[in-house]
């Protein structure tokens, strides 16, 4: 701590305000944007905790109800196949979608769909037999 043995604050200072006196014009404008600034960066500190102090309040969840309690199970199933007949549908547009794109592409898409068949049959997916009265 010797080097901060001969510090002091009153000498700073003191040297501060002989080095205005010498050349108060040439040194006014520096010294108020140093001080402005410094009050600028000063008073963002002083308000920054009283901005964003709302407390947070979770929305409402609001469930609702869309089947009634006295549905059957075959009523249940019904709606399931609707369900799945739209994604069939979806899925069975996008194939068709993705062929036509192999086949700009120069692809052999034919001995890629029995590729991936023959993948699906080897790894025992199989495909839930739809009831006879679901149509799509």
């Amino acid at each position: 701590m010797k080097m901060l043995k001969d510090v002091s604050v009153g000498g700073g200072l003191s040297d501060l305000f002989t080095l205005l006196r010498r050349h108060p014009k040439e040194q006014a404008v520096p010294a108020l944007l140093a001080l402005g600034c410094s009050g600028f960066i000063f008073f963002l500190f002083i308000i920054d905790p009283k901005i964003n102090t709302d407390v947070y309040v979770p929305q409402e969840v609001v469930y609702v109800e869309n089947w009634s309690l006295e549905r059957t199970d075959e009523d249940i199933m019904a709606d399931r196949w609707a369900v799945q007949c739209l994604k069939d549908k979806r899925d069975a547009k996008r194939r068709e979608a993705m062929k036509s794109l192999g086949r700009m592409s120069g692809m052999d898409v034919e001995a890629i769909e029995r590729e991936a068949q023959a993948d699906r049959l080897a790894r025992g997916d199989i495909e839930v037999e739809r009831p006879a009265d679901v149509t799509c």
